[in-house]
């Protein structure tokens, strides 16, 4: 007896049943597969990263400061009777915290009873200053920041500057959304080269030292990654000279390309 059209196409269906569902289980067991298994490249995260992380110095490794520093310092020196100083004498006490660095100028003793008011006045004064102009990105780094930012990297800043200033230099570069910890000297316990400010920030973020990197300029801030548990990272366009940086990082670049290939391997 022939079969009737609708017969035929059960028929037919029930034949392509077996490879449905053989489809249906290929699509399902992938899921638990690495995408690379299944002929896909795995997306771009965090955890792909070398860091979830990055904290950096302020003055001399983000922003260019010489001038705007230099001229507060002397304003406040010559304010109070001392002699001004060099551009040489300036980047030389930037390893300083800012009320130290005052005695060290004025008497070549850090803790000179007097440095901690200068301090206070170059601070009030340093923050009033500070502009696109006066305290400019180093070319490529509003590049580099986006590029890591966009892969999930978060960042943090930390500086033995005071807040004010760390707040008012990523202002000013229009950065401040992009930092979600911004630390200076007044906010912690211990400036660096101690690891205070870079551990507060960990915290702050909920991260641990270890998935994040330090990039700095001076010593102290190869000294205070190094105390804290994390990479550092020194560059060398900011204040100090290679030379001078080698002792306190295991690691060191020239340029803002070198860091992004640190970075971004």
């Amino acid at each position: 007896m022939p079969l009737s059209q609708k017969a035929v196409a059960r028929c037919r269906r029930c034949r392509l049943l077996p490879a449905i569902l053989l489809g249906l289980w290929a699509a399902v067991s992938n899921r638990h597969q690495p995408l690379a298994a299944v002929g896909m490249s795995p997306p771009t995260t965090p955890y792909s990263l070398p860091h979830r992380a990055v904290i950096w110095d302020v003055d001399g490794t983000l922003v260019e400061s010489t001038s705007l520093g230099l001229r507060g310092t002397n304003a406040v020196l010559k304010k109070n009777g001392h002699p001004e100083i060099t551009e040489a004498e300036y980047k030389d006490g930037t390893r300083f915290p800012t009320g130290e660095r005052f005695g060290f100028h004025i008497s070549g003793n850090p803790k000179d009873p007097a440095a901690p008011r200068l301090g206070k006045e170059f601070d009030d004064h340093y923050v009033q200053l500070v502009s696109l102009e006066t305290a400019p990105l180093f070319p490529g780094l509003g590049e580099l920041l986006r590029e890591l930012r966009s892969r999930g990297v978060r960042f943090g800043a930390v500086s033995n500057a005071c807040t004010a200033y760390v707040r008012a230099a990523l202002a000013a570069n229009d950065l401040s959304d992009l930092f979600e910890c911004q630390l200076g000297a007044d906010e912690v316990s211990a400036a660096k080269p101690a690891p205070d400010g870079l551990l507060k920030c960990c915290q702050a973020m909920g991260v641990e030292p270890a998935d994040c990197a330090y990039i700095g300029d001076a010593p102290t801030d190869g000294l205070a990654a190094k105390a804290a548990g994390m990479r550092g990272i020194g560059v060398s366009w900011g204040s100090h000279s290679s030379d001078s940086l080698a002792p306190a990082f295991p690691e060191l670049v020239k340029t803002v390309e070198e860091l992004g290939k640190a970075l971004l391997p």
